[in-house]
């Protein structure tokens, strides 16, 4: 009898141990945090592409690790109006990775912004996908993109496929030329006047850049809402309360782009406050709209990528 007694306290005690054991392997795994950002140079068609990579503390044996890429805006940078970092952040902690990097003529970027073309911009996504898969094994792929970025990313999948999801910050979605339209809103006609001597000459002034003809033409020639509506995939998209730039007309033919998709989704309320860049001058706002932006983005990814 007492021996039967010692033996179920034998097996109580270590049933005990054991499920101590695996609270604190649980208990760990929860407590991971993601690795740093690590900047990397990434091969590109046309030389060094630079770039930020964030990847999700550890992954379950076996499973799939999803990516996103961000794509900033004309004249922008990877840190992506400082929305960027925070937003790979969040989404390394539901273990999805992503890569930011600078476009041509942006950032650390060592090309000169004339470089800065829809063409140019597509390799270079193409190129950090290749990375990110070659590197990390990185399967099914998000984009997100804001304002001109939102506009390449509406463009991507219909010329090179194997995007499994879209958000759409603020695009720059007007068909044809009218994307250029924050150039100047207040005078398209200006806008035309620009693309016709850049594409007489090579080049124009703008904006404190040098732009090429070439992007006016590759812009004259793309019309994003119809390749949305081409590829139809879960796209979601937001537009702030004070555009400034982007008109209401663009606003609004983008919009009814992405409501008529299946799985399309349009936010506006929350951004009601902000600018194009989703920032105000008052800080509690500012980190409103980004905390905002940050959780309707990956709610929205985790979705459809998990």
């Amino acid at each position: 009898m007492h021996k039967q007694t010692h033996k179920r306290a034998f097996y109580t005690l270590a049933g005990c141990i054991a499920a101590l054991a695996l609270c604190v392997a649980a208990s760990l795994f929860l407590l991971t945090p993601a690795p740093k950002a690590q900047d990397v140079t990434i091969p590109g068609t046309r030389g060094d592409i630079y770039a930020t990579v964030q990847l999700p503390g550890k992954l379950a044996r076996g499973e799939e690790l999803p990516l996103v890429v961000l794509c900033h805006g004309f004249t922008g940078s990877r840190s992506g109006d400082g929305h960027f970092a925070p937003l790979a952040a969040d989404l390394a902690a539901q273990g999805i990775a992503t890569v930011r990097l600078d476009f041509p003529g942006c950032g650390n970027s060592i090309e000169p912004f004339t470089a800065y073309t829809l063409s140019n911009m597509t390799d270079d996504v193409e190129s950090a996908i290749t990375y990110m898969q070659q590197t990390y094994g990185t399967g099914c792929t998000a984009l997100v993109g804001h304002s001109m970025g939102g506009r390449l990313a509406s463009l991507y999948p219909q010329c090179r496929g194997g995007i499994t999801a879209l958000a759409l910050w603020s695009p720059a979605n007007g068909a044809g030329l009218r994307g250029m339209e924050f150039l100047n809103i207040d005078d398209f006609s200006a806008v035309e006047a620009l693309a016709a001597e850049a594409e007489a000459s090579g080049s124009i002034s703008t904006w404190g850049v040098d732009v090429s003809g070439t992007l006016f033409t590759e812009m004259r020639d793309s019309d994003p809402n119809a390749a949305l509506r081409e590829s139809a995939l879960p796209t979601l998209l937001t537009y702030t309360g004070h555009e400034g730039i982007l008109s209401d007309t663009t606003q609004a033919e983008t919009i009814a782009a992405v409501e008529s998709l299946p799985d399309g989704r349009v936010v506006l309320e929350p951004f009601a406050e902000g600018n194009h860049n989703y920032l105000s001058e008052d800080a509690a706002t500012a980190a409103a709209l980004d905390k905002a932006l940050r959780e309707t983005t990956v709610a929205f990814l985790v979705e459809y990528l998990k």
